[in-house]
């Protein structure tokens, strides 16, 4: 994956777009599996849907699938969705309630698991204990 690229626990894939400018959810299963594939231990994967208004219904298909494959793996699927309309779009049609919706890199880069969460915030209890 050449332009795949790590923010925080995320392997973050490109969007591939078909040749009329729409996001190609069949190409992007591809490069999930290709992922998966590449590293049995990949949890969190998600998609630079940076610059994009919208997404056909196949991609929240795609979405749910991925979900539900990293699930099983105690991991999250994600998208970076920059414009407000993708990520409302998104919204709306429930899927935040099972992927993890960011609207910029600096927001993705600091997500931490729930379980993460619970061990950084008993470290910092333990150290003001401490002092």
């Amino acid at each position: 994956m050449a332009d795949s690229k790590s923010v925080g626990l995320f392997h973050l894939l490109p969007a591939p777009l078909n040749p009329i400018g729409a996001f190609d959810a069949e190409t992007f299963k591809a490069s999930f599996r290709d992922v998966l594939a590449a590293n049995a231990d990949a949890k969190f994967i998600g998609v630079d849907l940076t610059g994009i208004d919208f997404v056909y219904s196949d991609a929240y298909n795609a979405f749910m699938q991925f979900h539900q494959e990293l699930s099983k793996r105690n991991g999250t699927f994600a998208v970076l969705a920059d414009r407000e309309s993708l990520a409302r779009s998104l919204r709306k049609v429930g899927l935040e309630r099972f992927i993890r919706i960011f609207v910029s890199a600096d927001e993705m880069a600091s997500f931490l698991p729930v379980e993460q969460q619970a061990s950084a915030l008993e470290q910092a209890e333990k150290s003001v204990a401490e002092e």
